[in-house]
């Protein structure tokens, strides 16, 4: 008689943490403030989210309430051999053109403010770099349609796409230059004290 599990039997539900309610929660809130609820189906949605134990149960109370996707014009970044950067507090569009001759362009996504699910940059490099900071919790970057000729393509941002978080999807190309995506880097005092990085995920 074999004691394995029976394969008939359903999976159990996948498990949620507090950032994905925290997640859920500001979906709610968004929609608050886009007239799609209002307040008393706000408080009885988040006495739902706080109370959700499984990714049914979340999306359960967000699924008509998906985010209205950004009717901003498309933020288009050229450089030929200088540099430029987004970092610190700045509004992220759904779109982003970043064209790089031989300079360097650099987006910090760590404190922006981000309305969009998904983000779509177009990335070209000749002979320069375009570099994505995206934070360690909640983002995934996709690079399955980006083509080189003899530069390289870096993606070091693990993991799967969070159903809660946001997702880039980087398009375009690279001549002899970079295409990459990363986290923040430590802190140099943290780096020589073995510290990881605060916003890192921890086993």
């Amino acid at each position: 008689m074999s004691d394995s599990p029976d394969s008939s039997l359903p999976l159990p539900a996948a498990r949620v943490g507090d950032a994905d309610r925290e997640r859920a929660a500001e979906q709610l809130r968004v929609a608050v403030s886009d007239g799609r609820l209002d307040l008393s189906e706000l408080d009885e949605r988040l006495t739902a989210v706080y109370g959700a134990r499984t990714r049914a149960d979340l999306v359960a109370v967000t699924f008509d309430l998906e985010p209205v996707r950004s009717a901003a014009r498309p933020l288009t970044l050229r450089t030929k051999s200088g540099t430029i950067k987004r970092t610190g507090i700045w509004t992220v569009p759904a779109e982003i053109v970043a064209e790089c001759t031989s300079g360097t362009i650099k987006l910090d996504f760590t404190q922006a403010q981000v309305h969009d699910r998904e983000i779509h940059v177009q990335a070209s490099a000749k002979s320069g770099s375009v570099v994505l900071v995206v934070p360690h919790r909640g983002w995934s970057v996709v690079m399955e349609d980006v083509s080189s000729s003899s530069g390289s393509i870096v993606n070091k941002v693990l993991g799967d796409a969070n159903p809660y978080g946001h997702t880039i999807r980087v398009t375009g190309g690279v001549t002899s230059g970079v295409i990459k995506a990363r986290h923040p880097r430590r802190r140099f005092i943290d780096w020589l004290r073995g510290r990881p990085h605060p916003n890192a995920l921890t086993s």
